[in-house]
């Protein structure tokens, strides 16, 4: 079993950037040191998220701690429970017991916010067919940037399932108003093609609840979210990771938890690993690219073993106890061997670093 896995170069591990790339700066104007990416990988994502976290924090390696928070959907649930301040054992419960934490004799996964039918009629629909059909076109096929027709915008609705309980299901947990600590969430503007991070400063700041469901909406699955004049989709149509976030942020320590990779020194058999290449080839881009800037990264993806109880489908409504348990015992034993309590050391200073430091002008 190996899990873990460090990014270094000749730079070593003081983030510095290449060929004088300037960093995307945090709020308060000053590059990220330390940074937590959080992947795509729907409910069994975030059972594996809480499992990965609770280790983590367990070491001393605090996500809360983070300058810098990057989540792609299931990550911007994780990643905004987190900001949110959220104990992570109250998280570790909820998907180890699929107990909801605020509503009595309620599952935390429930059926009414993971698939609500969007329709009730033929008509309605052939209206999310069209749509749907058009927003799956859209997330794979990003050039030329179009925008179909204001009537056909009018007559079809993208999304086969309705998000109407997810906004108050979201609230509960996060609030309306952004963390004072980053939180970047990674989306795609299936009319341009291109990512969008909001959160990172520039890019809008819509209501909290409005960003995560932007962030985590599975194209075809859930309807786009309009924030301004934009159309946005879960930024895993991009990829299911978006490490270059962070490292363009200047982090010179990242952790990285990726769902929908897999590990290559135990890899899973061909029919589990056949939908995780795409994203794990794109995760190993973006790890070439932290390797060329100088960046320490904890790279944390799943075993055969892991791979083998999440399964296919990968937002299933129950089944993530196994899931968060094999997060945090694989999590934990990667953070005992000689590297990972290293990365863990590093962490825990540049930590104290920053607090000790004087706040930004």
């Amino acid at each position: 079993m190996n899990e873990q896995q460090h990014v270094h170069s000749g730079h070593g591990s003081t983030g510095a950037r290449p060929h004088g790339r300037v960093p995307t700066p945090l709020s308060d104007g000053r590059p990220a040191r330390t940074a937590v990416v959080l992947g795509a990988g729907g409910t069994v994502g975030i059972a594996y998220h809480a499992g990965v976290a609770k280790a983590l924090a367990d070491a001393g390696v605090h996500p809360a701690d983070a300058d810098l928070v990057v989540g792609t959907s299931a990550g911007s649930v994780m990643g905004s429970i987190v900001r949110a301040g959220h104990d992570l054992e109250t998280v570790w419960s909820m998907a180890r017991e699929n107990r909801h934490p605020f509503r009595e004799d309620e599952p935390a996964f429930r059926p009414d916010v993971l698939f609500k039918q969007a329709w009730r009629t033929p008509v309605g629909l052939a209206r999310r067919l069209v749509g749907s059909g058009y927003v799956l076109q859209r997330s794979a096929m990003r050039w030329p940037p179009m925008s179909p027709p204001l009537s056909l915008q009018r007559w079809y609705r993208a999304g086969m399932a309705s998000t109407s309980e997810q906004r108050a299901e979201l609230v509960g947990w996060t609030g309306e108003e952004w963390p004072d600590k980053d939180l970047w969430l990674c989306t795609v503007d299936i009319v341009t093609g291109r990512r969008m991070v909001l959160g990172q400063p520039g890019n809008p700041r819509p209501a909290l609840p409005d960003a995560v469901r932007a962030a985590s909406a599975v194209p075809g699955l859930y309807p786009p979210v309009r924030i301004g004049r934009r159309m946005l989709v879960d930024g895993g149509a991009h990829s299911s990771t978006n490490v270059d976030v962070a490292v363009a942020a200047g982090a010179g320590r990242i952790v990285v938890a990726a769902p929908m990779a897999f590990d290559h020194d135990d890899p899973p058999p061909l029919h589990l690993r056949a939908m995780r290449e795409m994203f794990d080839r794109k995760l190993e881009r973006e790890l070439a690219g932290a390797r060329a800037a100088g960046v320490d990264v904890l790279v944390l993806r799943p075993n055969a073993r892991q791979a083998a109880v999440q399964g296919l489908n990968l937002m299933r409504q129950d089944g993530h106890s196994e899931v968060a348990e094999l997060a945090y015992l694989d999590t934990a034993a990667a953070l005992r061997t000689a590297s990972g309590r290293e990365f863990a050391r590093q962490w825990r200073q540049t930590v104290r670093q920053d607090r000790q430091a004087p706040p930004a002008m």
